[in-house]
């Protein structure tokens, strides 16, 4: 019997044939890398010298102009970026797709598989979400003018919610094992150093901005698990649609009314007892046609029950 037949490795997320079981991170990764691809055939060229300054190229990309995370477009109503950039990935540097993919590719499929797949997905965009908003932020403050791109949040997002889980799981880093709850530690380390010496004037904010939004991710991922945070009630909570149908089945019930016999039987003993006593003081002369026909109403009434 070989490894992969033995049956405590039936479900695990590494015995997966190519996603089938995690369709979420499949898809997530398949996009990005497509999205990738994209970047590198949809170009123009151009001579703008802040335009070669800001993209790092001389042909420009389409995808990179519309979905990066550029904090001033996003302050002139361009929000779409602050989830859009985490798809895109600077063409010059394919290891970083490489390792963000390998993040997600790993440790994705076994937290798709114990969270489910909706409440991943949720998690993934809006941990790219907080980074993006962060970023944005720091623009405000301080001129940011290269945008931002990369899946570096969402992936250091889910890095930080794995330890979570299996903090003293080992795997390699540069061929060294290393239990992943140290090198998520290191990681923070490294980059909380780098944005303090950023606060200190010592370091380019430019820098220092990204490594915050890896930051955002990993904090993203200890309040999430720290409240039990689930996002995919809130988007029920949020569904508009479910709002208006619970509303208009409000609507219909208030101008429906429910048939009770007892209501109406005893509605009409009242209206007979009040005629009876009519009858005894003035007469049954003194009916009107609508008094006459509640007491035939009474009439046929009792002769059902006999």
């Amino acid at each position: 019997m070989g490894w992969e037949d033995r049956d405590y490795n039936q479900h695990s997320a590494w015995n997966t044939s190519w996603g089938s079981e995690t369709p979420v991170t499949k898809r997530l990764l398949i996009i990005t890398v497509v999205v990738f691809l994209m970047q590198s055939l949809m170009t123009r060229p151009t001579t703008d010298p802040q335009m070669i300054m800001k993209f790092h190229s001389t042909h420009l990309s389409y995808v990179d102009e519309w979905f990066m995370l550029d904090a001033p477009a996003v302050l002139q109503g361009q929000v779409w970026r602050i989830v859009t950039y985490a798809f895109c990935h600077e063409r010059q540097a394919a290891f970083s797709l490489v390792f963000n993919m390998l993040g997600l590719w790993f440790m994705g499929r076994r937290l798709e598989l114990m969270y489910g797949s909706r409440e991943f997905l949720l998690f993934y965009l809006a941990a790219a979400a907080a980074g993006g908003i962060l970023y944005s932020a720091i623009g405000i403050a301080t001129p940011l003018p290269i945008p931002m791109s990369g899946a570096y949040p969402p992936v250091i997002a889910l890095f930080a919610l794995y330890a979570i889980h299996y903090p003293y799981e080992q795997i390699l880093f540069w061929f060294v094992p290393i239990q992943i709850r140290v090198l998520l530690f290191i990681i923070i380390g490294l980059d909380t150093y780098q944005v303090l010496q950023a606060v200190r004037g010592d370091q380019n904010w430019m820098i220092a901005a990204q490594l915050a939004t890896h930051l955002s991710g990993a904090a993203f991922a200890f309040v999430y698990h720290r409240l039990n945070w689930r996002l995919s009630s809130i988007q029920d909570q949020l569904d508009f649609r479910k709002w208006r149908s619970n509303w208009r089945r409000a609507s219909v019930s208030r101008q429906l009314r429910v048939y009770d016999p007892t209501v109406e039987t005893d509605d009409l003993d009242t209206q007979v007892d009040a005629i009876l006593a009519k009858i005894h003081e003035h007469g049954s002369e003194s009916l009107t046609p609508s008094e006459r026909t509640t007491l035939a109403r009474a009439s046929e009434r009792a002769k059902k029950r006999l």
